[in-house]
């Protein structure tokens, strides 16, 4: 492989001899992943400068090769600037809680031995991939950026890191709800990173830009997914293409595209093998399309690979299940766990997700009109701070609350509610196919149930035409075998008269 930023931003502070061996594995190496394994397998089978130890434990980390980063630790395990890289960070949320107090411990101690600045950068910009907790406490993330930033202003050498401050700078505006805000930081660091060749780098810039623009623009977002695969399977980091492909199976969810999204979490574990984060979403995915069964088996999964960490939204996910099922009063259960956590946490978006699932368990139990409270409660929440995915979700499940309290009115409406008409609108301003298509099934239901039986129908013929994308062949399956039936009930009509 070419030279490439990433390692040669470490040539104006390290040795000769250090450089040498990087240039000759460069031009050795068919990828930045190859790369990778051949300079762990030198510093792990010979006598080499303590730069290169570390450069060694820093891209393994990286590219998150747990089994090399723990052979790394154990042979220098006496070395205190690459102790802080042997926590391996891949399901966000649980390696975070699990391993910030050590990995703060470790930084501190490596830091108070007198490490050259360029070394002690890259450890602030490790603190701040652990900070804690993952949502809302943002001087957590800030304080290690803060150090980082004074770094660069003693040293303009160090501005090679400045990509990697943007990323998470970047992600502190999203937090706070600059979305928009944060796209510019992203951007320039994705220049930055851009200048000094530094592919990782720019990686990360792509990726959280990606994040955000899932909210902003989502057609721009599932563009943006596909550069970042170009980029990840260039790199050979099979730990990069399976993140690619979980937060493009989130951009595909948030469309509808349930297919697509389900494909992208199976291909994500047959790289990395199962774990919390595809089995939660995947839970989260069957529970969307009312598959109560699936659901319950994804959860119970995550929960596994969790073990003794509490997340609140593994237990409102359950509760989701459990509801489906019609086992309401263990879904009780579970939402009650969830909400004394919630409450530990102080997280308002959390908030949102239980009030959305208690809607569900009062759909569950047939009182419908409590499940639109607890609804339009978490939409509030929802707008105002997340949107995206779970306002989606939010919007088809007033759509549903509001046709069953339909379904039991006596009045004879002849126009679909307004939850049916904002989330038809929602769907068609931000081009989100397969929501469109559910607002369609919802809006059919609607009309048979008036007796418009011909208006059902154009419906959903109607909603066939919006796409054909692989990601909605489920969608697709309900919507035919729906025209079948009302085929059926349009002839029987017939004949009656």
């Amino acid at each position: 492989m070419k030279p490439m930023g990433t390692i040669t931003k470490y040539y104006p502070f390290i040795d000769e001899e250090t450089k040498s061996i990087l240039d000759s594995l460069m031009e050795e190496s068919s990828s930045y992943f190859d790369f990778v394994q051949r300079l762990s397998d030198v510093v792990l089978k010979n006598e080499v400068p303590v730069n290169l130890a570390y450069i060694a434990a820093v891209q393994a980390w990286w590219a998150r090769t747990e089994e090399t980063i723990n052979l790394i630790q154990e042979k220098y395990k006496d070395v205190p600037c690459i102790r802080p890289w042997g926590y391996v960070l891949t399901s966000g949320q649980s390696d975070q809680v699990k391993s910030h107090d050590d990995v703060v411990e470790s930084i501190e101690k490596a830091i108070d031995t007198s490490l050259d600045d360029w070394m002690v950068m890259e450890l602030h910009l490790l603190h701040a991939s652990f900070h804690w907790p993952l949502f809302g406490d943002i001087p957590s993330l800030l304080e290690p950026l803060e150090k980082a930033r004074s770094l660069t202003e003693a040293n303009p050498l160090l501005n090679c890191f400045e990509p990697l401050i943007c990323a998470f700078e970047g992600l502190a505006k999203q937090r706070e709800g600059y979305a928009k805000e944060s796209l510019v930081v992203y951007q320039r660091g994705k220049e930055l990173a851009e200048v000094h060749d530094d592919s990782l780098y720019k990686y990360m810039n792509l990726l959280d830009r990606a994040v955000v623009l899932q909210i902003l623009n989502l057609q721009d977002a599932l563009a943006q997914y596909e550069i970042l695969y170009e980029l990840a399977l260039d790199l050979e980091v099979p730990y990069l293409i399976a993140e690619v492909l979980n937060d493009s199976a989130v951009a595909f969810q948030t469309a509808g595209e349930y297919d697509l999204a389900i494909s992208c979490h199976h291909e994500q574990i047959k790289l990395l093998g199962e774990s919390d984060t595809p089995c939660v979403i995947l839970s989260s995915i069957f529970a969307i399309l009312g598959d109560g069964q699936q659901a319950l088996e994804w959860i119970n999964r995550a929960f596994e690979y969790t073990g003794f960490l509490e997340f609140s939204m593994l237990y409102l996910l359950k509760a989701w299940a459990l509801a489906l099922l019609n086992r309401v009063e263990e879904a009780v259960h579970y939402l009650d766990t969830a909400h004394s956590l919630i409450m530990k946490s102080g997280q308002e978006i959390r908030l949102g997700n239980y009030y959305h699932i208690s809607g569900v368990i009062n759909l569950a139990r047939c009182d419908y009109l409590t499940a639109l409270e607890f609804l339009e409660k978490a939409l509030e929440i929802s707008e105002r701070i997340s949107g995206g995915l779970y306002l989606n979700v939010v919007l088809l499940d007033l759509a549903r609350a509001e046709l069953l309290l339909a379904n039991q009115s006596t009045d004879s409406t002849k126009a679909p509610g307004r939850w049916l008409s904002k989330l038809e609108k929602y769907a068609i301003e931000r081009d989100m196919p397969g929501i469109r298509m559910q607002a369609a099934l919802f809006k059919s239901e609607f009309y048979q149930n008036q007796g418009q039986l011909k208006d059902a129908h154009g419906t959903l013929l109607d909603a066939l035409d919006i796409t054909d994308s692989l990601g909605v062949v489920t969608l697709r399956k309900r919507i035919s075998d729906r025209i079948q039936e009302i085929d059926c009930f349009i002839k029987d009509e017939e004949l009656v008269s």
